[in-house]
């Protein structure tokens, strides 16, 4: 869009728009009702002071004529994509990595990239891609371009933009109050939309705490979509089902056919342009799929909200550590409490049985004490570590391919700027409570009487069932061939389990790790650099 000489260049929304329009465009004639010419005005008018005052997620390039600058700049937490490169004396940008990669006559891969996702399944944390000379704009940051000029890089987003009244924190009845406010707001402007709004249910207590509270409090016939996997010990689809039940809505259900899963993986490969965590790829893809050829444009999801409140059992487990490494045998004892009840066996997360519980706890004291410069850290560095560098770079970069592969807008009420400073600043108390994990939350599903939900301590996550996957001959054999053909040198040793794993007559949940990320990085090679072995 042009506007007053200018030039933008935008990918995302900007919920609160109309906030701005009338705050600081209440005299100016608009073209469109558009958030775009909204945010083009703006800067037109302001600069880049008015970053900070955008809700919303968000990648634009503006060029100011004037000043004669290209701005390239992403929001917050990085939910909307934005890459860059420098040849032959230009700069090309895009919101994927591969047109990129088209203009380089060599594609080398950056081993330190794919180091840590082999090692700490992380990716997109800073401003490196798996493609060296192929950059992103960092969650919160900016570039500035300007002829016969260095390159300018800028952070733009500190936190506190946000103005947090403490008094919010000093009791229980406060929080949840003060929560379940900022989350209703959140989700009322996620709402904003010219076409029919919709949800993906796992049966959590993510997605399914916007979906009462979109139900109680703003009255929304948002409609539920759910993935299912009869028999499998991650299936939540009961859950939903009574949880439907109770607001005379019917769930569109969904549900991946195994036997094309070889296929299914290098076509979601292809959105993702880099592996994500395992193939539960497939299943997010034929959601949104599902959801796209119901005529929907925009889904409202739950991410963001367990690496902000201590959603999965190593999180909990690390708070527990640190209060037995402080002598606090109450907190200990509480926590250990909530940590087992959190491990899922299903996944293989815990060893059941008489004997096991009292091995289970021996081995917790045995390992914590081992450890004590990790048993250090406690919950809250494992929650910046999860959100800034290991877990929700990843995630957003999923979601947000898998959906716009469908031309569908994924938009996440836990990553509204207001509820992410709000839950940062939260007392560890209220994100692990004797009500158990992500207490604030469970306590806001206890006030709407959703006691079958709030009671619920396992962690299942959305996923698949991706050990019947691989009873695929297909897939395995598929796999067993992109295991053979990977050839990334130094990482010898992860090559040497998958190659075990795969060869293995049955394959659980822990042998899928070394078999996907081999396999999925030579998916990715050959997606880059053809069939070349």
């Amino acid at each position: 869009m042009q506007k007053g000489g200018n030039t933008i260049v935008f990918n995302g929304e900007i919920y609160n728009y109309k906030e701005l329009k009338k705050q600081y465009l209440k005299d100016v004639a608009l073209c469109s009702t558009s958030d775009t010419e909204v945010l083009l005005e703006l800067l037109n008018r302001q600069g880049l002071s008015i970053v900070n005052k955008l809700n919303g997620m968000f990648a634009f390039a503006w060029y100011n004529t004037k000043e004669g600058e290209l701005i390239l700049c992403r929001d917050r937490f990085g939910k909307k994509p934005l890459y860059w490169m420098q040849q032959s004396g230009r700069l090309y940008f895009a919101s994927e990595i591969r047109p990129l990669a088209t203009l380089k006559k060599d594609i080398e891969f950056d081993r330190n990239v794919i180091r840590a996702f082999v090692d700490d399944t992380a990716t997109d944390f800073d401003e490196r891609t798996h493609i060296k000379g192929v950059w992103q704009i960092r969650p919160g940051h900016l570039i500035i371009v300007s002829k016969d000029k260095p390159i300018k890089h800028r952070k733009w987003y500190f936190g506190s933009d946000h103005a947090l009244d403490e008094s919010r924190y000093s009791s229980w009845e406060s929080v949840i109050e003060s929560f379940e406010e900022l989350l209703v707001d959140s989700i009322a402007l996620r709402h904003r939309a010219d076409v029919p709004v919709c949800i993906t249910l796992s049966g959590g207590l993510d997605s399914t705490l916007i979906y009462i509270l979109a139900k109680e409090r703003l009255n929304s016939h948002i409609k539920p979509f759910t993935f299912i996997h009869p028999g499998s010990g991650t299936d939540e689809s009961a859950k939903v089902f009574s949880l439907m039940q109770e607001y005379d809505d019917v769930a569109c259900c969904v549900q991946s056919d195994h036997s094309i899963g070889a296929g299914r993986i290098e076509e979601a490969l292809g959105f993702l342009e880099f592996p994500i965590w395992n193939p539960s790829a497939i299943a997010y893809l034929d959601t949104y799929k599902a959801i796209g050829q119901s005529g929907f444009k925009v889904v409202l999801e739950g991410h963001g909200s367990d690496e902000q409140l201590g959603g999965y059992p190593y999180m909990i487990e690390a708070a527990c550590r640190r209060a037995l490494i402080s002598g606090n045998m109450v907190s200990t004892l509480r926590l250990y409490s909530v940590l087992e009840q959190t491990k899922n066996a299903a996944l293989e997360q815990k060893r059941e049985g008489g004997l096991h519980r009292l091995l289970n706890p021996l081995d917790f004291i045995l390992t914590t004490l081992n450890n004590l410069e990790r048993s250090k850290r406690g919950m809250q560095a494992e929650l910046e570590e999860a959100f800034n560098y290991k877990i929700l770079p990843i995630v957003l970069r999923a979601f947000d391919r898998l959906s716009m592969s469908q031309s569908l807008e994924s938009r996440s009420p836990f990553l509204d700027y207001r509820v992410v400073e709000y839950l940062r600043a939260l007392p560890i108390e209220y994100k692990v409570g004797p009500v158990g994990s992500k207490a604030v939350i469970r306590e806001v599903l206890k006030k709407y009487g959703k006691d079958y939900l709030y009671k619920t301590h396992v962690k299942m996550g959305f996923a698949s069932d991706l050990p019947r996957l691989f009873e695929d001959q297909g897939v395995r054999s598929k796999f067993a061939d992109y295991i053979n053909c990977f050839n990334f040198e130094g990482f010898g040793e992860i090559k040497a389990k998958a190659l075990a794993n795969i060869q293995k007559p049955s394959i659980g949940w822990r042998d899928i790790d070394a078999i996907w990320k081999v396999g999925s990085l030579e998916i990715t090679r050959r997606m880059y650099q053809g069939n070349r072995v």
